[in-house]
């Protein structure tokens, strides 16, 4: 989860992630409602009754261009919204984008990234240096091998 400023020295180091790993990592992005199912299955939550709420991650989704390609044309986001402490959570199952906030953000980085690290990248993710420096960023703070993580990708996807 990006919370400062990204500096030339992140950028560069997500380029080198880029350079090292996208190229052997295979697509292995869920669905939403395959990340929704491992959300209420891991954390302990409450359904969020929030039309606020639902109507900001809705936003997220369509505000941002990225997030947007991953709707097909036409199509809305629809939001599960959850409350795990104080942590908010919106899952967009049509496309698999989810929005976490808190007012301390420290609580809400540990989901995101462990949503981030589930939810996995697509074809069109694996071609933006961002996306893969910063999933294998998540990956290696949280101590799964970046070369090990490698073989579980290519050795758990045969065709």
């Amino acid at each position: 989860m990006i919370t400062e400023l990204v500096t030339k020295e992140k950028m560069d180091q997500w380029k080198e992630y880029f350079k090292q790993y996208a190229s052997s990592i295979l697509p292995n992005r869920k669905t939403g409602w395959e990340i929704d199912e491992y959300f209420r299955k891991k954390y302990p939550y409450q359904t969020l009754k929030s039309e606020e709420f639902r109507t900001v991650a809705e936003e997220r989704v369509m505000a941002n261009e990225y997030s947007r390609e991953k709707l097909s044309p036409g199509t809305k986001p629809l939001i599960k919204t959850y409350l795990v402490e104080n942590v908010y959570v919106g899952i967009d199952i049509v496309s698999g984008e989810f929005h976490v906030e808190c007012e301390d953000m420290k609580k809400a980085i540990s989901i995101f990234d462990d949503l981030f690290l589930y939810r996995g990248l697509d074809e069109t993710d694996l071609k933006n240096f961002v996306m893969v420096g910063q999933f294998l960023e998540i990956a290696d703070k949280k101590n799964m091998s970046l070369h090990l993580y490698k073989e579980k990708v290519e050795g758990g996807s045969e065709e």
